[in-house]
């Protein structure tokens, strides 16, 4: 049941049921799997303690992060009950619930079939079935850029953005390591999600499908074939690239009106940015920028969002989250196949967040949380020895609440197979021999997970903090040379 209610959460946030029709209008969908997902997280068997809050880097980092943003506000508890309490309950219920490979395999392999969904409804609605509308605003208010009726993919940037991390979901849950009816089946998703993107014809879209791609075709590979790929890639895709509809446009930026609203936006999130700490509060940008300024335009980037209505502390609690996340991907030690896709999956969805980030405004989306909770799972799994799941070290566990046989199966296939009998004077971890192996046995006095046998990381280090700091510079810099180049 747990499991169930983050997994119909994440089909509440893409599908938008409640936007189909004026009878699920009155349903309270999100509300109701809020207070399901409670329910399940208090009453589960499964205990949970105090510490389990606070076991990597990504939970302080977003609790820090959740604290500023009602600090920085001007209205801090209509903040705390309109934007930070749902959030927070669907991070807290998504790291508790993952407890497992096998079930964050299962929680991303949903996110991607909810992907392939979007891209279908919208191409269906192009060409023989609109149930949501979709076709006139595509050809009429965004003449004929391809959109989807629903609240989050409703303009061609939302939807080209919100697919591009599906190509690479796609490859990596269909294709990479998998048996040809399987694909099969990925590369019809991938030309679907793919000609989906195309017809949004989305300059900022292209780009970031690309940047994903890349991240794709050279993330756990050697330095030296990711130089080589890196420099293919960005040498024959600058020509493909330019060949795409409105990408000529990146030619004249002085001349296109979208990219110059784009820039009088981020001339005026900067100058919040630098004057005030915590800057002007959340949903107070365009208020702010109406009453100063006499203009109203979004802020069409994440970075541009975060850093005027947070300041300079919110931009670096949020950058901490980002390196964090990349931390944990980069530099953890894979044991499996399906490890490493779980890894594969979660570094597209940052990479796609980061470089869409300046292009689109998806800060405080939901998407962002529950990647960044899927990543301290992994962190809690692979770098804490949390719960490792058989697999994942080579030898399997067996325990159940009343003494019974114990056994273990060893990594040495021609090793013999060892049954201790399970009692109350049988110790804890007792460490087994047989044919030269050795094994650890979990016997039946505990449920406690093993503790880790060496120091890891759980908090921040001075690494950590500069880390971030070069990154607030580096957004700094980028946001500087955009106001004043594009």
């Amino acid at each position: 049941m747990d499991f169930t209610c983050i997994v119909l959460f994440l089909a509440l946030y893409y599908l938008k049921p409640q936007e189909w029709t004026s009878l699920f209008a009155t349903i309270h969908f999100v509300q109701l799997t809020m207070l399901a997902s409670l329910s399940t997280l208090i009453f589960r068997e499964r205990t949970l303690k105090a510490r389990d809050f606070f076991r990597t880097p990504q939970d302080w980092a977003v609790y820090g992060f959740f604290l500023w943003m009602v600090i920085s506000s001007i209205e801090p508890f209509d903040i705390l009950e309109t934007e930070v309490l749902n959030r927070l309950l669907f991070y807290v219920v998504t790291v508790q619930t993952i407890y497992s490979l096998t079930r964050l395999n299962r929680f991303l392999g949903w996110w991607t079939l909810f992907l392939v969904i979007i891209a279908i409804l919208a191409l269906a609605g192009e060409f023989f079935w609109d149930p949501l509308g979709s076709y006139e605003i595509t050809h009429y208010i965004m003449k004929d850029r391809l959109v989807l009726n629903i609240s989050t993919v409703n303009n061609p940037n939302a939807l080209a953005h919100g697919l591009a991390p599906g190509l690479a979901m796609l490859y990596y849950f269909t294709i990479w390591k998998r048996p040809v009816f399987f694909k099969v089946l990925g590369g019809i998703g991938i030309a679907l999600i793919t000609y989906a993107i195309y017809l949004t014809v989305s300059k900022g879209g292209y780009l970031v499908t690309a940047a994903t791609i890349m991240a794709m075709l050279t993330f756990g590979r050697p330095k030296s074939a990711q130089i080589v790929i890196a420099t293919v890639l960005i040498l024959a895709g600058s020509s493909i690239l330019y060949q795409l509809p409105r990408m000529t446009d990146l030619k004249n930026t002085k001349a296109e009106g979208g990219i110059q609203g784009r820039v009088a936006s981020f001339t005026h999130g900067y100058h919040y940015y630098k004057t005030y700490v915590g800057g002007v509060g959340m949903n107070q940008f365009m208020k702010r920028q109406l009453s100063e300024f006499h203009l109203s335009k979004a802020p069409h980037s994440v970075y541009n969002c975060i850093g005027s209505q947070q300041g300079i502390v919110g931009m670096f609690l949020f950058l901490l989250i980002m390196w964090s996340n990349l931390r944990t991907l980069v530099f953890m030690k894979t044991q499996s196949v399906e490890q490493e896709r779980a890894r594969r999956v979660l570094f597209a969805l940052v990479i796609s967040y980061a470089v869409s980030g300046w292009m689109v405004d998806f800060a405080y989306r939901p998407s962002f949380f529950l990647f960044t909770a899927a990543i301290s799972v992994m962190h809690r799994l692979f770098c804490l020895s949390q719960e490792v799941e058989p697999e994942s070290k080579g030898f399997s566990l067996a325990w159940k609440k009343q003494p019974m046989e114990a056994a273990i199966a060893l990594p040495n296939p021609t090793a013999q197979l060892v049954a201790i009998p399970a009692g109350p004077k049988l110790p804890y971890m007792t460490l087994m021999q047989a044919g030269n192996q050795h094994a650890w046995l979990r016997t039946e006095s505990s449920q406690t997970p093993m503790d880790p046998p060496k120091k890891t990381h759980q908090g921040f280090s001075l690494l950590d903090i500069g880390a971030t700091l070069v990154a607030l510079k580096l957004v700094e810099m980028i946001w500087v040379y955009s106001i004043n180049h594009m």
